[in-house]
């Protein structure tokens, strides 16, 4: 056996340790409740999403958009990866007529006069913004309930040019607080 054979060999028997173990799978794929489909999906009556582009020739983006007298208006849009959950896209309340959403300002994207961040809108009462600075990408090994959604606050320090963050949690009842693991 020559010396490059048992370094694939060994490389190759590592890999598939790697696959199987449950470390990486679990932070390879979101759990296959939380995965939000390709296309557009019904939330409620009120409000739907939809998830665009590859990841490869262009960014994977979620659409959000609410319903209401049969018109259907755009509220926001954000980058999504293909190994996000639902958590890091939406709540929805569990009458359907609250959502908490993400919304980025992206190139070559409609344009919506509103500023990027966190969005609370309740059918009826129309939209809020909740916070500016934040990421949507923080994945959690837990599962939160539908109503939940995971953000991270950023914020710049102003002794250094560092940004610090923390992970939080916010449903659609109003309660924030702050994910300790």
């Amino acid at each position: 056996m020559t010396i490059r054979t048992a370094i694939f060999s060994s490389l190759l028997i590592l890999g598939q340790l790697l696959i199987g173990s449950p470390v990486f799978a679990e932070t390879r794929l979101a759990p296959q409740h939380e995965i939000i489909a390709e296309g557009e999906t019904k939330l409620s009556p009120y409000f739907s999403v939809s998830l665009e582009g590859n990841g490869w020739l262009s960014p994977r983006i979620l659409r959000t958009y609410h319903h209401e007298n049969g018109k259907k208006t755009l509220l926001g849009f954000a980058r999504f990866s293909k190994h996000a959950s639902r958590q890091n896209g939406y709540a929805l309340s569990e009458d359907g007529m609250t959502l908490l959403y993400f919304h980025q300002k992206l190139p070559g994207q409609k344009k919506l006069d509103k500023r990027s961040g966190l969005y609370e809108f309740r059918h009826g009462r129309g939209d809020q913004h909740l916070h500016h600075f934040i990421n949507n990408s923080q994945y959690l090994p837990v599962q939160v309930p539908s109503n939940t959604l995971v953000f991270t606050k950023l914020s710049k320090r102003t002794d250094t040019l560092r940004m610090d963050s923390e992970i939080y949690l916010r449903d659609t009842n109003g309660s924030e607080k702050r994910w300790q693991p």
